[in-house]
């Protein structure tokens, strides 16, 4: 199975790097975008690893980075990533 990233999640990932560039430099922002693309890159091998998100039907959610983020991805042919955001923020509706 492939994964596939929506726009929403490519723009979180944007939005992470450059959190920790801002942070602690290139090295950090790229280890923490990397450490989310390798988790994520997993849900090809076992799609429904992350429990079902019962708030948005359709939705599973995975936590990330030691759980400092959270990801949100259908499961169809492919596996598409909808958002990825940090653990600690209110409850993701889709729109």
């Amino acid at each position: 199975m492939q994964n596939e990233y929506g726009d929403k999640a490519k723009q979180d990932l944007v939005a992470i790097r450059q959190h920790y560039m801002d942070v602690g430099g290139k090295s950090l922002a790229l280890r923490m975008v990397r450490g989310v693309r390798a988790e994520v890159g997993a849900l090809a091998d076992n799609p429904n690893i992350g429990p079902v998100y019962d708030l948005v039907p359709g939705l599973r959610r995975l936590a990330v980075a030691k759980g400092a983020f959270l990801v949100f991805y259908r499961v169809s042919s492919r596996v598409e990533v909808v958002h990825v955001r940090w653990a600690e923020r209110e409850p993701f509706q889709a729109s």
